[in-house]
């Protein structure tokens, strides 16, 4: 299935049937590689939230990769129906790689992801952190803007897979002492009073 326009794709998703597996304890897996579509280059943009540079030997081994083993990996996008057009969640390299100044491909192999802003953005930090890369201050930005769009700590930190302490940690980074509002602390020390022998003892 080859796309080249908006119309195009509203017609075939409203009819393409979706793939799922079924997992443990009655989980049910989407697969959405099953539905690989080709889409024309022009339609597909990077996101705004993840930036990510490698160097220049591995783009050239990533590649010789496609051109040895072909492009076995789609590129996992949303369809943004504003912007009528695919934005990256993962595979920004293998999408840059398709571009005129590598092998230069008018199609781009796509799995389409149905999320929204939050759960695109959960997800690209899922799949960096998958890989064992992620950076601190991207992270933190993500925690933050996840929490401004209303998303709550305990969910933050269940889809991230981090503990409390680090969401807090990484809001500690943002510098933004407005998304503390809400966290309730317990006092790590407090002063207290007692008669001592040889006069007053403060601990």
């Amino acid at each position: 299935m080859r796309i080249d326009t908006a119309e195009q794709y509203l017609a075939y998703a409203a009819q393409v049937q979706h793939v799922t597996l079924d997992g443990k304890r009655k989980m049910t897996i989407n697969v959405p590689c099953v539905n690989t579509i080709l889409v024309r280059r022009s339609m597909v943009v990077a996101n705004t939230y993840n930036p990510n540079h490698v160097s220049d030997d591995k783009m050239q081994l990533l590649r010789q990769s496609i051109v040895d083993n072909g492009f076995a990996f789609p590129v996992v996008v949303i369809w943004d129906a504003d912007q009528e057009l695919f934005v990256v969640v993962d595979g920004f390299h293998r999408y840059t790689i398709t571009g005129p100044d590598w092998l230069d491909m008018g199609y781009v192999p796509v799995a389409v992801l149905e999320h929204d802003v939050s759960k695109r953005m959960i997800a690209t930090w899922q799949f960096n952190k998958a890989r064992g890369h992620h950076e601190v201050d991207v992270d933190a930005d993500l925690i933050r803007t996840l929490i401004e769009q209303g998303i709550g700590e305990d969910e933050i930190a269940e889809h991230l897979g981090i503990d409390m302490d680090t969401v807090h940690r990484y809001k500690q980074v943002t510098g933004m002492a407005a998304l503390f509002a809400n966290t309730q602390y317990s006092m790590s020390w407090r002063m207290t009073e007692t008669e001592a022998e040889d006069g007053m003892e403060v601990r």
